[in-house]
C-alpha cells in the first residue's frame, strides 16, 4: 500500500501526536502519547524501514481547538512549508483538531501547496488528488461535530446537574 509512494524514502516525515479529551480516562496523558507513539513507531518501521527521527516528533497535551492554540501543530505547520518535509504521520485525521471550517481550509490548503501528505496507519491523503482532499475534510468535519454534540451533552449534564441542587464548580 505504501511502497506506491517511494517519496517516504528519500525525505523527511514527521510524526504528530496529540492526546483527545475522547482517549481512555484512565491513561494518563503520558500513556495515551506513549501507546499511539508505539503505534506509529511499529507503521514507521514496517512501513518506512525506520523510525522517525526524535527531532521530527511533535507531542500536543490539551484540547486546543484552534490551530492558535496549539503551539505543537503550528511547529509542524512551519516544517512543512521545507521542501525536505513530503509526509507527516499521525494516528487518525481528526488528530490534527477539530477546527472550524476556515481552520479545515488552512490546514488543507498548507498540505495541499506544500506537496506533504497526511499519513495515517489505515490511509495516505493526498490533498493534490480532489478524492483525498474530499476524504480528508469530511473526516475533519465529522470529526468537528462530533465534538460539537459531545460539548453540548456535557452542557446539558451539566445544567440538570445544577437544576438537582448539585454543586458542580472546583473545590
Amino acid at each position: 500500500m505504501y511502497k506506491e509512494y517511494p517519496i517516504f524514502y528519500n525525505y523527511e516525515t514527521l510524526e504528530y501526536d496529540r492526546k483527545s479529551r475522547f482517549d481512555d480516562p484512565y491513561l494518563s496523558v503520558e500513556e495515551v502519547l506513549e501507546k499511539h507513539e508505539r503505534q506509529l513507531t511499529d507503521w514507521a518501521e514496517r512501513n518506512l524501514g525506520r523510525d522517525i527521527p526524535e527531532e521530527n516528533k511533535f507531542r500536543e497535551v490539551g484540547s486546543g481547538e484552534t490551530i492558535e492554540s496549539r503551539s505543537e501543530i503550528q511547529k509542524v505547520l512551519k516544517m512543512i512549508e521545507s521542501p525536505r518535509v513530503k509526509g507527516v504521520l499521525i494516528k487518525e485525521v481528526s488528530r490534527l483538531g477539530r477546527p472550524s471550517l476556515k481552520e479545515i481550509g488552512i490546514l488543507s490548503e498548507l498540505f495541499q501547496y506544500s506537496n506533504t501528505l497526511i499519513i495515517t496507519p489505515e490511509r495516505v491523503f493526498d490533498l493534490r488528488n480532489k478524492y483525498d482532499k474530499d476524504a480528508f475534510e469530511r473526516e475533519m468535519m465529522r470529526g468537528n461535530e462530533y465534538l460539537e454534540y459531545f460539548k453540548e451533552i456535557q452542557q446539558n449534564g451539566r445544567l440538570a446537574s445544577v437544576s438537582a441542587g448539585n454543586f458542580i464548580g472546583s473545590i
